[in-house]
């Protein structure tokens, strides 16, 4: 005989497969019957169910599945230790735009001279120590000159250098121009920042920033923040299991499989550094997911198998069911999660694709190991799953759960309760209409880091825009006179000497500035350099740097000029995400409602799930909005707020919020539409569906809540406002979405909910159990499937 599900018991009153914690009616100590039952073999599954296939193999030789897994995971997480190594430290440039191109031109044609130099600056407290610092400074030049990729450095005793000490005398800083892309820059300035460590004479300050500087130090706090956080995460989360499950065994089986493919994930990462570059932040972003989706997977597979078990069944037949379902809905949840991951390839940077190709294999992983790995341990386990039990289980029987009466509660008045669930997310969504993108500066650092006391040193001694001054390359046409070059130079620098964002300007036009250290070897561009009055970072620096480019330089006859420089590198990233991320919304919405769509066989369902996604994660934006960038509750959280959200958060955020959004509502409209198809009654599948997913979708969003809260202690404001919002999005999907909206609109919708165009149900493929019920508007049940009568939810008409 085939494996066929057995019918769930209907009624309002809560019976034994309903309640994962019921007290099964077996000897503990039976475990031969246990092993028996491991090893038992199956009838074979209903064509065509490939869940039901896989999971009968899984089940069939569970100890091979089990050594596979354990080799891939010594053998990769071996190799994933020396990862870290083998990230490219930046991956922000942005290809084709100006300040790239500035970028490559002065390093590639001038002569030991960067649009990013790395800075060293040198600062005395009095006058008597300000009397060592010249002497200092060189023999530091010397130092750091004879290091490995260092192709330039200038003082000020150097031509092009005498801006580079202060009025007073007591700060000075060195220019230093380093061979390499942006990642090499990074590596480079770490040894820089080693070999001048302890180089100046006693009271004399010297500290290395820039931006190569700034990145190296947010690389290396972001490293020692997610070690701490996954530290403080594993024991909340752990505690957490222990309470849902009651069991030591049950609640420690979503750990062992995140951890696991989170092992093997970083090993595979590894190994795609030999053919791509990969950020950084690829291992916080992986370690972040991995860690939440692998422990959700794992958790709603082993709720609904102790359910199963409790409903009677046998471990085969229990774990086939439960990968048939709960398999099934982890399978088109990771693949949605992945889906709003893929958004981010349409952004041509380096640092996002990296972010998403963490995610998605690290997501697509937990996926596998939670159709292959988890059935194949609970079939060794068997009913030893309830084991270590470290709270009584609940034998209450014969009474309508909690979740049963809420639901029926919002189904009676659903207007009033989805006006109210609407009003919240307005509220909570409406600070996002106020949304200023930026970049991080060194203010980001914590106090006292080495590239945030650089840069107030330098703003401090020579103004906010000599952190990082605009580069402008003027082209010299072929063959034309010297007179001419220098008069289209005279004029550009007196144009932008006007402007009152400027605070100088430095072009061989300025008397007694060496003309040959500003222009390239070829001759064919000279270089302009301009400070501003405010910090590169500030709304006022962005909008000179947009000045420059469609005013100034057209104006003065010069359209083929280039302006670049840290500033300007940064309004290239904001205005590229900004730009793109229109494009992202709507490849991810497109692609999750078709998606969508195969899973559920319904038009509207995927529809409302967008637009309920959409408004959670509008939500979170106004929330990360308020906090992070208005400052609200900062006191409370220990920071101080930049005035605006970096732009890669927003972007970030979206892709991972959406799909984790659908993640719990891929798995709530499944189960809802396992009842649909079991009774006809739109009521009564979402009261059941409700019920036996409540719990389980709780307790999944308290574990990513608490994994995401661990991430809001980062000493970085970008991983302080991602963990946040996550945090935040995620608790009000779990509660005002998926309790309120959710059940309050279906109820209104009717069933409509259901209703799927028979040719087009035809059309596409089917990823759902086979024989639709009695329920489908698409056509009539399948043969041999008879219409039940809905007793499920009396008080509610069909």
């Amino acid at each position: 005989m085939p494996v066929r599900p057995t019918a769930l018991i209907a009624g309002r009153h809560r019976s034994p497969d309903l309640d994962p914690d019921h007290d099964h009616d077996h000897d503990d100590d039976d475990d031969d019957d246990d092993e028996e039952d491991a090893g038992a073999d199956l009838d074979p599954p209903r064509r065509g169910d490939r869940f039901e296939r896989l999971a009968t193999v899984m089940v069939a030789a569970p100890w091979r599945v089990v050594a596979v897994w354990a080799l891939a995971l010594a053998g990769l997480g071996l190799l994933g230790t020396g990862l870290p190594d083998r990230l490219a430290a930046g991956g922000f440039d942005v290809p084709g735009s100006q300040s790239l191109a500035v970028q490559d031109i002065l390093r590639q044609d001038f002569t030991g001279e960067a649009a990013d130099p790395v800075v060293i600056v040198l600062h005395a407290d009095d006058a008597q120590q300000a009397a060592a610092l010249p002497a200092a400074a060189a023999t530091i030049a010397d130092t750091v000159a004879g290091l490995d990729g260092v192709v330039g450095v200038r003082g000020p005793a150097d031509p092009g250098g005498a801006g580079q000490l202060s009025v007073d005398g007591r700060t000075a800083y060195l220019s230093v121009a380093v061979a390499g892309d942006q990642s090499d820059q990074l590596r480079r300035t770490a040894a820089i920042e080693s070999a001048v460590a302890g180089a100046g004479p006693a009271g004399l300050e010297v500290t290395v920033g820039g931006k190569s500087a700034l990145y190296t130090s947010i690389n290396d706090i972001s490293r020692s923040d997610l070690e701490s956080a996954e530290l403080a995460t594993f024991p909340v989360t752990l505690l957490v299991l222990l309470v849902v499950f009651g069991t030591a065994v049950a609640a420690g089986l979503p750990v062992l499989l995140a951890l696991v493919s989170l092992g093997i994930t970083l090993g595979l990462l590894s190994l795609l550094t030999l053919v791509m570059p990969l950020s950084i932040y690829v291992t916080n972003t992986a370690s972040v997911i991995g860690i939440g989706v692998g422990i959700d997977y794992a958790l709603f597979i082993v709720t609904r198998y102790r359910e199963e078990l409790a409903a009677g069944r046998d471990v085969p037949g229990a774990i086939v069911r439960s990968i048939a379902t709960s398999g099934r809905s982890i399978c088109v949840s990771g693949l949605t999660v992945v889906v709003a991951l893929a958004g981010m390839f349409l952004v041509d940077i380096q640092g996002f694709r990296s972010m998403a190709v963490g995610s998605m294999v690290v997501v697509t992983l937990a996926v596998l190991a939670g159709l292959t790995l988890l059935p194949a341990v609970l079939a060794l386990l068997g009913r030893r799953i309830d084991r270590l039990a470290v709270r009584r289980p609940n034998r209450a029987r014969h009474r309508a759960s909690g979740w049963h009466r809420w639901t029926v509660r919002v189904m009676g008045r659903p207007v009033r309760f989805l006006v109210g669930a609407l009003v919240v997310l307005v509220a909570l969504g409406a600070p996002l209409g106020g949304i200023v993108l930026g970049q991080p500066s060194a203010q980001t650092l914590p106090e006292g880091t080495g590239p945030r006391v650089a840069a107030e040193r330098l703003a401090d001694a020579f103004g906010p825009g000599a952190v990082g001054p605009i580069e402008v390359l003027v082209p010299v046409p072929a063959g034309s006179a010297p007179a001419d070059g220098a008069a289209r130079v005279g004029a550009l620098t007196a144009a932008l000497a006007a402007d009152p964002d400027v605070a100088a300007v430095l072009s061989a036009a300025v008397p007694g500035v060496d003309a040959g250290s500003l222009t390239s070897v070829d001759g064919d561009w000279s270089r302009v350099t301009v400070i501003g009055r405010t910090d590169p970072q500030s709304d006022e620096a962005g909008e000179l740097v947009r000045r420059i480019r469609e005013q100034i330089l057209p104006a003065a006859g010069l359209p083929g000029a280039l302006v670049g420089g840290p500033g300007a590198a940064d309004l290239d990233l904001t205005d590229t995400i900004a730009e793109r991320l229109p494009w992202v919304v709507g490849a991810v919405l497109a692609l999750s409602f078709l998606l969508l769509v195969v899973a559920l066989r319904s038009i509207i369902l995927p529809l409302k799930a967008i637009v309920m996604n959409l408004m959670s994660v509008a939500a979170a934006y106004g929330v990360v909005v308020a906090i992070f960038q208005w400052g609200w509750g900062a006191d409370l959280l220990q920071f101080r707020p930049e005035g605006f959200i970096q732009a890669f958060v927003p972007l970030f955020l979206f892709s991972v919020l959406f799909g984790l959004s659908m993640d719990y509502e891929v798995f709530l409209m499944t189960r809802m539409r396992e009842e649909w198809l079991r009774t006809g009654s739109n009521q009564a599948a979402v009261a059941h569906g409700l019920e036996r997913t409540g719990r389980t979708v709780t307790c999944a969003a308290l574990i990513m809540v608490v994994v995401f809260a661990a991430f809001t202690g980062s000493r970085l404001l970008a991983f302080k406002a991602m963990g946040f919002g996550l945090a935040t999005a995620v608790l009000v999907d779990a509660t005002v979405v998926r309790v309120v909206a959710v059940p309050a609109a279906m109820r209104l919708l009717g069933r409509l909910n259901w209703w799927m165009p028979r040719r087009l149900d035809r059309l596409l493929p089917h990823l759902e159990p086979a024989d639709p019920g009695p329920g489908s508007l698409s056509g009539p049940p399948s043969s041999g499937t008879a219409a039940r009568p809905s007793t499920a939810v009396p008080a509610l008409a069909q």
